[in-house]
Order: C-alpha cells, then sequence, then structure tokens
C-alpha cells in the first residue's frame, strides 16, 4: 500500500511538470513505557505517517511534505522547484537497484507487540533491578519499541519497500549503603526474543551497589578502560561526525585532509555496517533508495573512507555509501526531511583479548563503565569533555574498588593512537539521544587526562 501511494505520487508529480521526482512514505510506530520512582508510570504509543516529494525541474529541486497525500502537495513541490534557483551539485535521484536481504532486522512477534506487553515486559525489568538487592533504593528509566517502515519511488525507476523493528531499554538504579551510588544498564535487539528484560534490571542494579563506597583518585595520567557503554557515548558523540562526508566537507571535522593517513594505532577497525544482520539500525537501504552496506572507515588505524549520501558524495566526487537518512530527534525514519548523511551501525572490530584478561594486563589505571554528559569543546581539533558516572580502580591487575566521578578533558585524535588494548566483549548500544547503534568493545587507552 505504501509503494503504491509512492507510485501514485511520482506519476502524478511528473504529470505537473517535473523533470525528476522521488516519493518517500514513511510510517513509525512507537510505544514507550516509562518507569519512575520504581515503578510503572506511562504507557504510551505513538503513530507518525506522511509522505515527502521531492521535484526537480532543470537542477532545481524542490520538497514538500504533508501526513497525507494530496495534488496539493504535489504541487506545492513543483512550485518551490520552478521558484529555487539552479543547483550545480544536484546529480540527480538514486538509481533503480535490487538491495539483498538483510537478515534479523524484522521480526513480526514485536511488530505485533500490543502495548500492554510492553508494559509487562518494563516491569520485569524494574522487579529484576529491585530484586537484586536490599541496597537499591530507586529505578527509573524507559522501554521502547520502535517499527519503520517506508517505501521510494522515483522517475529512474526504483522502487522499493522497508520494514524494521527495534526493542530497547534503559534502567538508572540508585543504591544506598556507604553513601549513595548510581548504576545504569541499556540493552537492545531487533526481535523480541532477542531482548531480556530481566538482563537489564540486573546488570543495572549490579552496578550500583559494585559502586558504593567510592574513593577519590589524584589528577594525572591514567591507563583508562572504557566499557562498552562508555566506548558507545565517546565514538557516537565525538567520532562519528569526524567520519561524515558533510563535516568533511565544511571542514567541521578533525579528519578532514586526513585520507589515507595512519590516524590510529595499528590494531583499530571501524566500520559503518548499514546492513549488518541483527543491527540495530540495519536497513535493506537508505532513504534514497542506495542499498545499504559494509563501509570500512579506518582499517589498521589508517582513514580509508568517510560516509556519504548521494548530494556529499557528489561533492567529494564519489558514490553514497548508503547513509543518506532522513532522521531527526524521535525513533525511525521521518518523511518531513531530506536526507542527508548519517552513521548506522558504527562497528569497531573486536580483538581475542577477554575484558577479564585486559584488566589482568593493567597494573595501573581505572576502568569507567559509564561516562556522560560527552561533547565536543573544539569539533576540528577533536578536543572534548566527559564525565564518568560508574568507575573503579585497578590496581596490580584486579579491580580494588569505586573510585568518585572523575572529568576527562581529551583529545580523541590523540587517543585514537593511544589504543593499547581492545577486547572482545561487543555490545550494541544506542547512546542517548542517539539516531544511530554503536557495536563497541571495551578499549583501553594509555595517558588518559584525568581531573
Amino acid at each position: 500500500m505504501m509503494l503504491e501511494i509512492a507510485e501514485k505520487a511520482l506519476e502524478l508529480t511528473k504529470k505537473s511538470g517535473a523533470d525528476e521526482v522521488e516519493a518517500f512514505v514513511g510510517e513509525n510506530l512507537v510505544t514507550t513505557v516509562r518507569i519512575a520512582a520504581s515503578r510503572v508510570i506511562e504507557t504510551k504509543k505513538v503513530h507518525d505517517y506522511g509522505i515527502g516529494i521531492r521535484a526537480a525541474i532543470d537542477q532545481k529541486v524542490g520538497f514538500a511534505c504533508a501526513n497525507s497525500f494530496s495534488q496539493e502537495l504535489i504541487e506545492r513541490a513543483v512550485s518551490i522547484a520552478r521558484a529555487r534557483p539552479s543547483n550545480p551539485d544536484f546529480n540527480g535521484f538514486s538509481e533503480a537497484t535490487k538491495p539483498k536481504k538483510v537478515g534479523d532486522i524484522c521480526d513480526r512477534a514485536l511488530a505485533k507487540l500490543q502495548p500492554a506487553r510492553a508494559s509487562e515486559l518494563a516491569d520485569l525489568m524494574l522487579q529484576a533491578a529491585l530484586d537484586f538487592d536490599r541496597r537499591v533504593v530507586d529505578v527509573s528509566g524507559a522501554l521502547n519499541v520502535v517499527v519503520e517502515r517506508c517505501a521510494i519511488a522515483n522517475t529512474n525507476g526504483l522502487a522499493g519497500a522497508d520494514e524494521t523493528t527495534r526493542i530497547f531499554g534503559h534502567l538508572t538504579v540508585e543504591s544506598r549503603g556507604v553513601g549513595e551510588s548510581e548504576g545504569g544498564a541499556w540493552l537492545g535487539s531487533t526481535s523480541l526474543h532477542g531482548f531480556d528484560p530481566n538482563e537489564v534490571g540486573k546488570r543495572a542494579a549490579e552496578l550500583a551497589v559494585n559502586s558504593l563506597g567510592p574513593k577519590k583518585v589524584k589528577s594525572g595520567k591514567y591507563n583508562v578502560i572504557l566499557e562498552p557503554a562508555a566506548v558507545a557515548e565517546l565514538f557516537y558523540h565525538v567520532f562519528g561526525y569526524a567520519v561524515n562526508g558533510r563535516e568533511v566537507h565544511d571542514r567541521f571535522s578533525y579528519f578532514t585532509d586526513k585520507l589515507g593517513k595512519v590516524v590510529a594505532a595499528e590494531g583499530l577497525n571501524v566500520y559503518d555496517w548499514g546492513n549488518m544482520e541483527g543491527g540495530l539500525c540495519s536497513k535493506t537501504f537508505d532513504d534514497e533508495g542506495v542499498p545499504t552496506r559494509r563501509t570500512p572507515l579506518i582499517e589498521r588505524g589508517k582513514l580509508v573512507n568517510f560516509i556519504y549520501d548521494r548530494h556529499y558524495a557528489g561533492k567529494a566526487n564519489t558514490d553514497s555509501t548508503g547513509n543518506g537518512l532522513r532522521l531527526i530527534d524521535m525513533p525511525g525514519r521521518y518523511y518531513g526531511v531530506e536526507p542527508s548523511p548519517c552513521i548506522t551501525n558504527l562497528a569497531i572490530e573486536p580483538d581475542d583479548l577477554k575484558r577479564e584478561e585486559l584488566i589482568a594486563d593493567t597494573e595501573e589505571g581505572l576502568l569507567l563503565s559509564r561516562i556522560w554528559y560527552t561533547y565536543p569543546i573544539t569539533p576540528q581539533l577533536g578536543d572534548f569533555s566527559t564525565t564518568s558516572r560508574c568507575g573503579f580502580l585497578i590496581h596490580n591487575g584486579e579491580v580494588v574498588g569505586a573510585v568518585q566521578q572523575v572529568r576527562i578533558h581529551e583529545n580523541l585524535p590523540r587517543l585514537l593512537k593511544q589504543i593499547t588494548g581492545i577486547a572482545s566483549d561487543v555490545k550494541q548500544i544506542m547512546p542517548w539521544g542517539a539516531s544511530g547503534a554503536i557495536c563497541a568493545p571495551s578499549l583501553r587507552f594509555r595517558g588518559v587526562r584525568i581531573s
């Protein structure tokens, strides 16, 4: 049905005078269950649906969108195109392709999940945290179920539809014993059977209890192991923009002019993996109809590529990497904006070391399970700031107790070359406010400045 609407819009917009047309229909169903003050307080379901049309006339491109398809919408897109100046960078819409099916990105059971069942799963997360230890005093968080559906058609013969699902839950747990402490956990899956609500509750409560009685550490340089949640936070907020073709073109990235050069430790390999089986943000094709793929970004420490949509790929005289997405600050693909380059699943290749072996190989240092308020300070240089939420001291290769919050003012390009260990404990995580997923193992960095 959605594809039929896209194809009908295409036909009528062409008849209205457009040389080239692209029609994108999007539908998102988002169920959210909120937890606060150790109880489920709200369950709601949001349904968002609409269509966006791009019409091109003599390299002048007009875009219009609405919640429903109409002749008025078509006329608006065409009239905007006629009123705009010519865009010499417009290189047309995507060619017709036959993308391969991506495994384990749509679960029928999850697509049909009722709000009442979602509320039950959230309550299981909550109870697992409360039952873990009597020192747990407060639990908050949320559970989300997202169903994305879209269809796209254009005048180059491209026509396709896609559907993805995901469920993810997160909890923040407060504990009280020797003072007070906090812990948190996040878990997501593209299928209902892949999501364990008890694991979320237990992991968050365990981290909160283990963080009781923290000791103060001196300012200085430390060997620091970031666990997957902390790595995901750092790479999403401080690495993701640097490999984005738009930021590279605008010279906002610290990787501008670094293509082909060594930018990290030799053991680091990073990919954008849009067609990863079971990837939280995997898709069959992007929002321009380009098939998703596995795009190497850093190989053995060398910068080898950036991510692109069609527009910025044209500016760089290269091809789209299948990263042209229509995203805003809400889950799902959004019909109301034009595509731009965005990461899908940013994957850091793991090594063979177990997390415990990485710790045992660290004579003195810090283990940081979570960080927050992570943001670039000077984006063009890669300077950033972040604060730990759950941290532990490592002495003689053993974790010997919790430490108080520390602040890190650092430079990510410098730290990428200071990676001295990569573990095998990869987890998929979507940091707070993220539109893409990070597949991250624990990483150890040398000489991290702590205050």
